[in-house]
């Protein structure tokens, strides 16, 4: 069979393992098996195991996990629904790790990874978090670079998850002068601004608990979250589900999950 022709999947998925990775490490079947998520995925976790997770290195699926990170993954989701079909937790960071560190990965894609809440929550926590943090950060200093930013614009999920890596882009940021003053206070105050991570991220559903303090029981998703200088805690803003936005701030000890 030459790698130019055309496979159906059920014959591709009834080859051998070896056969059926010498046809995708060419970026036609690969593409082609795109089309087909649940398919790909089960594939991906296949060539992942022989990959990450075996003494010796599988060729043609290393080269079938290179064109997935490098031609096929176009933004955080795609990385996300592969690693959910990769079970073993220690495998999917292994995974997570390789694709964050590999040289032809976008640096949009990264970037976008680091204002994700999907990744966030999905993905197992890890010494990578370090990279998309910092691209994240540091694309948006890029983007607008006549602006002044607060700490949660360049941290959206804190700094506590990978303190040195916050740390290089407060300082990327500081030394551009692009620190509100308040921001610009809390890191020459200190040379690891620690931050927490939200208890709510963007999209989350969630209820207000009525008390004294809160009288209406709105209920929504959380449509911004800021962190707060002086009282050092998150506060989030709702969006109702007519689409209202509710302009009280709250805190998390203020919402459940809903």
């Amino acid at each position: 069979m030459h790698s130019g022709d055309h496979i159906p999947v059920h014959e591709l998925m009834s080859i051998s393992v070896y056969q059926r990775y010498r046809l995708l490490a060419d970026r036609l079947h690969a593409t082609r098996l795109w089309a087909h998520e649940d398919v790909f995925a089960t594939v991906f976790a296949d060539a992942a195991r022989l990959v990450f997770g075996c003494g010796e290195r599988h060729r043609d699926a290393g080269r079938f996990v290179d064109q997935t990170f490098v031609n096929l993954i176009a933004r955080p989701g795609d990385l996300v629904a592969l690693c959910r079909a990769v079970v073993d937790i220690e495998l999917r960071l292994a995974v997570v790790e390789a694709y964050v560190r590999h040289p032809l990965v976008s640096e949009d894609i990264l970037s976008a990874m680091g204002a994700s809440g999907e990744v966030h929550r999905e993905l197992p926590h890890g010494g990578w978090s370090e990279v998309p943090m910092y691209h994240h950060a540091v694309a948006r200093l890029r983007a607008e670079p006549d602006r002044r930013f607060d700490l949660h614009e360049l941290a959206p999920f804190g700094t506590r998850h990978d303190l040195s890596a916050a740390a290089s882009a407060l300082r990327a940021a500081l030394e551009a002068d692009q620190l509100t003053d308040q921001a610009r206070a809390l890191v020459l105050e200190s040379a690891i601004v620690d931050i927490p991570e939200p208890a709510y991220h963007e999209g989350d559903r969630v209820r207000v608990v009525v008390d004294e303090r809160n009288r209406t029981p709105h209920s929504g998703a959380i449509r911004y979250k800021l962190w707060h200088y002086r009282d050092r805690t998150w506060y989030f803003l709702l969006r109702t589900d007519t689409g209202a936005k509710i302009s009280k701030r709250y805190a998390a000890g203020d919402l459940r999950p809903d």
